[in-house]
This record gives structure tokens, sequence and C-alpha cells, in this order.
């Protein structure tokens, strides 16, 4: 693992290493060896930077599986079958032993290549007034990302901030280059946050303001911030930054989509509403294990829509656009009766079925997060209107929250109408101390397999959060007393 990664192709060969051969047993994933300066000019810096970009689009990570997994330890929706790859998590069947590495490793892949880059960019020196520039956005879209990595682990691995005020264990930070016998031990939630709160506001502050394909800028990494910010419970900052992103997203040309565009613009590269989304290209995707293709009944047929949120949530609204985002598979054949959401279609001018991005930051999520904040301080219940009622009005017109107090449990709903499919329910219920409830008597039924204490949890169920992958265990003993309770 002394290679230096100086370009897209190695990034990808590094995680594909990681991933297949026995290097995990010999040193921990936090741990790499590179010095960084491969990174000798900005072009360097932009090759890297793409490069980390590419393993994002992993089907080990946004590619497939970070994607779907807020919505399989759902109710809203299920694993086709016990067979399926969104099974496990969906029935609550794994183990310290069985439950994957990849997340961790997959994060960790993304925070060493950041650190890398991080490091040789600060050490460029002589540039012009623009190339400074220049650098300062690419070390901005570098701390955004390497934010959402630990963000994302903190949320699989550790409990919710707002249960124990980030007393419980997360993972471990590492923020620079590491040799390979570096070992440390699990960072509290509490602490986890506040550098992951750190990186956003340094990040927030070097973004450019302009629209790049595929890439962070200002408004995606201030609509995470505002995300974090509500995750941790602290609403005046979320409510402050997701109105500043939603502001200064929209004098930069995004926008809502229209009730009339929402079913097509899922099929439209970089739309106006979209902050930020990961391209899958005829050169560059994942294949048959994309999320695309599991969520196609010609596909692999993974994932559908419930009765819990066909019936019990949507129940008679036929006329809301979200309700009509859905294919309900009527014949007579195997598939009969089954729902299939249609929220990664094929791109524009292609053909591939595996050929759609991933839409990870929707300014209807910043509105969205506005709102909840709004609703949950209870004195800005203006506010509260202001950003939900667009959402509630999108996708039905004839609705509206207008001249109503809305409450959280209002908004939670219009999150699991407006966000299903992306990857939110699970982390939405849990993180509000709310119940995930699967209901066992309805026609389309939850599979029957799912563990009996899964059918109705909050946040006191221990599997609400991953266990320490055990090949991490076994690589570093500092971690060995500080697994996750349960497991």
């Amino acid at each position: 693992m002394k290679n230096k990664i100086s370009s897209a192709t190695f990034c990808i060969l590094l995680f594909l290493t990681c991933a297949c051969n026995d290097w995990l047993d010999l040193q921990p994933s936090t741990a790499v060896v590179d010095s960084g300066k491969s990174v000798k000019s900005l072009n360097d810096a932009s090759y890297r930077l793409n490069g980390i970009y590419s393993l994002m689009r992993s089907y080990y990570y946004y590619g497939a599986r970070m994607t779907y997994y807020g919505d399989a330890l759902g109710e809203d929706m299920m694993a086709q079958s016990n067979t399926k790859r969104t099974a496990n998590y969906y029935t609550f069947r794994f183990t310290e032993d069985n439950a994957p590495a990849t997340f961790w490793l997959a994060c960790y892949t993304i925070i060493n290549n950041v650190n890398l880059l991080l490091e040789g960019i600060d050490n460029l020196t002589g540039l012009s007034e623009a190339d400074e520039k220049k650098r300062m956005d690419y070390k901005g879209q570098a701390l955004s990302i390497r934010a959402l990595a630990y963000f994302d682990l903190t949320r699989l691995y550790g409990y919710p901030y707002t249960k124990d005020n980030g007393a419980s264990w997360s993972v471990p930070i590492v923020d620079k280059p590491v040799s390979p016998d570096y070992k440390p031990k699990r960072n509290t939630v509490a602490e986890c946050y506040n550098f992951i709160l750190k990186d956003l506001n340094d990040a927030v502050e070097m973004l450019g303001e302009a629209k790049i394909n595929g890439k962070m800028n200002k408004w995606a990494a201030m609509s995470l911030l505002a995300r974090v910010y509500l995750y941790k419970g602290e609403n005046d900052n979320a409510l402050k930054f997701a109105k500043d992103a939603i502001a200064g997203a929209e004098k930069n040309k995004y926008r809502l989509w229209t009730n009339a565009e929402y079913k097509t613009e899922w099929a439209v590269e970089y739309g106006v509403e979209v902050l930020f989304e990961i391209p899958m290209t005829l050169a560059e995707n994942e294949g048959n294990e994309a999320m695309p293709y599991l969520v196609i009944g010609s596909g692999y047929d993974d994932i559908l829509l419930s009765d819990d949120w066909m019936v019990k949530l949507m129940g008679n609204q036929t006329g809301d656009v979200r309700y009509q985002c859905v294919i309900n598979n009527t014949s007579s054949g195997s598939k009969s009766g089954r729902r299939y959401l249609w929220k990664y279609p094929v791109n524009s001018g292609e053909t591939a079925a595996y050929l759609g991005n991933i839409k990870v930051l929707r300014l209807s999520e910043t509105y969205l997060i506005a709102a909840e904040a709004a609703a949950k301080k209870g004195s800005a219940n203006d506010d509260a209107v202001r950003y939900l009622d667009p959402i509630v009005k999108r996708g039905n017109p004839n609705n509206t929250v207008s001249g109503t107090t809305v409450n959280l449990d209002r908004v939670l709903e219009e999150r699991r109408k407006e966000l299903v499919g992306e990857g939110h329910r699970f982390f939405d219920a849990i993180r509000n101390g709310k119940h995930i409830t699967r209901s066992g008597d309805l026609a389309f039924k939850h599979l029957d397999n799912i563990l009996p204490e899964a059918w109705d949890f909050d946040w006191n169920y221990f599997k609400v959060v991953l266990p320490v992958p055990r090949s991490e265990m076994d690589a570093n003993e500092n971690i060995r007393d500080q697994q996750n309770p349960g497991y």
C-alpha cells in the first residue's frame, strides 16, 4: 500500500485492493501510506479530487448501499425477497460477524484520499490570485466530501446526538495522512459532530457559488451544514443555514421543480433542483449493482414500496405527484402488485438501465430542513409554513398548510412523502426518537422473517447502529473494547 495515489484510477484501485485482499488483516482502514507529495500542482489536485468523486460512486457507498440503507431499515420500502441485497438490512438479520465492512472501508478510503489531497494542496506556493481562488475551491470541495463521509459514518455507527448529547461512541477521527501502524480509538458522536461542523463551516467560506456538474459548491455544502445542525438538534443554526442556502441557491438559478416537471426531471442530469448528484456515465458506472438497477422490475427487482407508504401514508392521494412517481405493476404475472419507485430512471439519451444519476442533495430537502427546524423552535410557525407549503403544494396544488400550525409530525409526514427512496426515513425517525412500525396486516405485507423486535422499534433498539466491523476490531486492538452495546 505504499504506492502513491495520484489519479482517479489509482484511487479506485486502492479501494478495490482494500475490498478484495487481506489488507484489513494487517492494518485498519484508518491507515494509509502516502506523503501527499504527488500533488505538485493544481492539475494534480484536480485529478486527485476527481478520483475522490469517483470513489463516491461506488455501489458500496452512494452508488447503492448508502442510498438504500435509510429506506431498507424503515417501513416505507421493503426487500422484495429474503435473498435480495437489501434483505439483511431490512430484516435486521445482521450481526457483528456478518455486517459488511464496506461502509467503514468506503468512507475511510475517501477520507484518507481527502487527507492526502489536503496535505498536498496546502503545500502549493507561488500561485496567482486566480489559482489561489481555484485552490480554495478545491479545498472546500475536499472538506465537504470528508464532512459527508464522517457524517455518514457517525449516523451509521453512532447513536443519534439527541439521544444522549453525543456521549456514545462514533468512529475514529483521522484528519491527516497517518502511518500504517496508526490505530486510533473511537471518538464520541459529539466529537465527530464538532469535527464535521468545522469542516463544513470552513468549506462554505471557500467554495464557489457557481454550479459545476457533479461537484460540491457553496449551496450544496451549506445545505449539508444545515442538515448536520438539524441532526445535532441545533435548530437555530439549522434554520439559519437552510434559509441562507435556499436564498443563495435560488439567486444562482436553482429552484424547486414544478408539479408538471416532477415526473420527468428525475431523468434529467444536473437539473435545476439538484444541488449535488453523482453521475453514472457509460465511461464510469457501477453496472447492475447500481441503485437504478435495484429499484426496477426489469433489473434486480430488489427493493419496493410497501403498503405502509402506498396505503397507510398516501392512501387515496392519487392526485399527489409523489404517488404518481410509482410504477404500480398490476399484471397477473409473478410481479403482480409490486410497487416500483421511479426516482432512478435512465439518464436522458441513455439506454442502459443502470445509467441513472444519484441525487444526493436536493433543494426540496433544504426546504424541509428549514420547516423542521422552525417547527421545533415553536416560535417560528411562519417559517415552518413558508418552507413546508411549497413542498405540499408542489405535490398537489390543491393542498396547503397555510393557516395551520405546523408541528414536527406534520413535517416528518411530508419528508416521508417527498424523500422516499432517497435514504432518509430510518434516520429521520430515529434521530427524532420516533418509532419505526412495520404493518403486518396489509394486502402487500412485509416479509415475515423480520426479527421480532424489528417490527416496532425506536432509538433504544441496539441495532439502530451497526457494529464496528470484525475486520477492523481484528486489525486495531485499541477499539476492541469499544464495540457498540448489544453486539
